[in-house]
């Protein structure tokens, strides 16, 4: 017999819920801001549920090694989700995995890289790299201490990632990886299609609401850092947006013979599906910055108001998980940029307008 979506979701939702209520609220961000020092914004945290990441500073004093145990906390995140589902949901929950996976695969791919391209020393950074399995089974050793890049790619032989390691070939410092770090996260995204296509109505519409902002913002992202800081050419930029979006139509934008660096402006690519945009008012039509920063500022705002809309709505979808692997990843990124901030001894007016 199908489960009913009451049935599916209560347990999870209740528990979700319950953790979000504690995640990133006014009153931690404020303790950790004012915190006078790393050392008393490490005692917020070990007050906060973070008591491995408070250990780990009181033995080693080590802000990477925190960042590391902070990222092992992400992944135990989406385990404490899978452990409390099953069937489909406990499936596409899983899939949702590959994304801190690809974290760890890019951190992996650069580390060999550096090593083995470049001839940089990479040891006390490879202490830093996860090594339990988190979708796939990947030798991560392996892949670090690879010796050719057919080394590295006979690590992905067995894994979904394969095809993408197999297409593309890294000899020396005149080849990049960039490629590959596009298509793994393209990889990612359909995935995400693809495996949502079992679950319910209600289920494929959130997701789709949902993921299609996360796109656009990753696609406005790159276009602003490879096009206007790194000067990508145009066949280039189109080849590395990500389908699944509201719709990023580049060549609408430019005309035939004109200048495609004056021509792009990130508040006309998504007009049409973020109405929002038009009444924003730019005294400087040609700040090109200034527009992607506001672009970048109202995406992260308009995903957050549809997260938020959902924790108001059917409570009974995967959108409560969706919000919870959102909320607790941005709390994780905000813990990390508080603590670098009281390292370098930043100001706590500094810090907050780092983190806003």
């Amino acid at each position: 017999m199908k489960k009913t979506a009451v049935s599916e979701y209560g347990y999870i939702n209740a528990k979700l819920r319950a953790r979000l209520s504690r995640i990133l609220t006014d009153e931690f961000k404020r303790a950790m801001i004012d915190a006078d020092g790393i050392e008393d914004a490490i005692q917020v945290l070990a007050n906060h549920d973070y008591t491995s990441a408070a250990e780990t500073w009181n033995k080693t004093g080590d802000i990477q090694n925190v960042e590391f145990e902070l990222f092992k906390n992400h992944i135990g995140n989406y385990r404490m989700v899978i452990k409390n589902t099953d069937g489909e949901l406990k499936e596409f929950t899983n899939i949702l995995t590959i994304k801190p996976e690809i974290e760890n695969i890019k951190t992996a791919l650069r580390l060999w890289y550096g090593s083995r391209i470049k001839n940089r020393p990479i040891g006390y950074r490879a202490a830093y790299l996860y090594k339990e399995r988190i979708y796939e089974n990947i030798e991560w050793d392996a892949l670090i201490n690879a010796v050719s890049y057919d080394d590295v790619s006979a690590v992905f032989q067995n894994t979904i990632y394969r095809d993408i390691f197999k297409k593309h070939t890294v000899l020396d410092a005149h080849d990049s990886i960039f490629n590959i770090e596009i298509a793994l996260d393209k990889l990612y995204y359909r995935f995400l299609n693809e495996n949502s296509k079992k679950l319910s109505s209600d289920d494929r519409r959130v997701i789709h609401e949902i993921i299609s902002t996360e796109i656009d913002l990753q696609n406005i992202s790159w276009l602003i850092r490879y096009h206007h800081f790194y000067k990508m050419e145009f066949s280039e930029l189109k080849n590395i947006i990500i389908p699944g979006g509201h719709g990023l139509e580049l060549d609408a934008l430019v005309n035939p013979g004109e200048d495609v660096s004056s021509s792009i402006s990130p508040f006309d690519l998504l007009k049409k599906d973020y109405p929002e945009l038009s009444t924003i008012n730019i005294s400087d039509k040609h700040n090109f910055s200034g527009q992607a920063v506001m672009f970048e500022q109202l995406l992260d705002e308009t995903q957050k108001r549809k997260f938020t809309s959902i924790l108001a709505g059917y409570p009974f979808t995967i959108g409560i998980i969706l919000v919870y692997f959102f909320m607790s990843g941005r709390e994780l990124n905000f813990i990390a940029s508080v603590l670098n901030g009281k390292n370098y001894r930043f100001s706590s007016q500094r810090i907050e307008e780092l983190t806003k």
